[in-house]
């Protein structure tokens, strides 16, 4: 009884230590505050209005569309779901930690989804922190090697984007 007892604990303390250890590869969320303006809030919506999830070749990979027609549905959901979450804010000052923790949200709604279509729900996501002006890390993300970083900001530049001054075209 006691060996199974101990048994327990070290599992427990394991798992645990994984644990620790895996949420250290995520950044603190940043305490940015930007300015939400007529300008940003124009390219949003056109941002909401775009067909999401459909294939492209941007770099630094390119995507061959949704899964299927229902993942299509619920990837484009959650990032509209993001986006009217920002656009619902009056024009003014924009917490980094609120739109972090919408984007966790959004992250969440697609958890079950193929990994090329979370990864480019996460795509969109960051280009609406983009959009905004972030600089610093949503908190939501882990970036390799593979995804190249602008200087002076945290988070890959989204699919197709050049530059942080330089988005991709946004399709009406």
């Amino acid at each position: 009884m006691i060996f199974v007892s101990a048994l327990i604990f070290c599992v427990i303390a394991f798992g645990g230590f994984l644990y620790w250890k895996y949420s250290q590869l995520f950044p603190a969320p940043s305490s940015e505050v930007v300015q939400l303006t007529p300008e940003k809030r124009s390219v949003l919506e056109r941002l909401r209005a775009e067909a999401k999830f459909q294939p492209h070749q941007f770099p630094p990979l390119g995507y061959t569309g949704a899964e299927t027609p229902e993942d299509r549905v619920r990837a484009t959901g959650a990032v509209d779901d993001v986006i009217d979450a920002v656009l619902a804010q009056p024009d003014g000052p924009v917490h980094a930690r609120d739109v972090s923790r919408l984007i966790g949200k959004g992250m969440k709604q697609v958890f079950w989804l193929a990994t090329e279509d979370r990864d480019r729900t996460a795509g969109y996501l960051v280009e609406v922190w983009y959009i905004l002006g972030f600089k610093g890390p949503t908190g939501q993300f882990v970036s390799g090697s593979g995804f190249p970083k602008a200087d002076g900001y945290s988070e890959p530049l989204p699919p197709g984007w050049i530059a942080p001054d330089r988005p991709r075209p946004i399709a009406p």
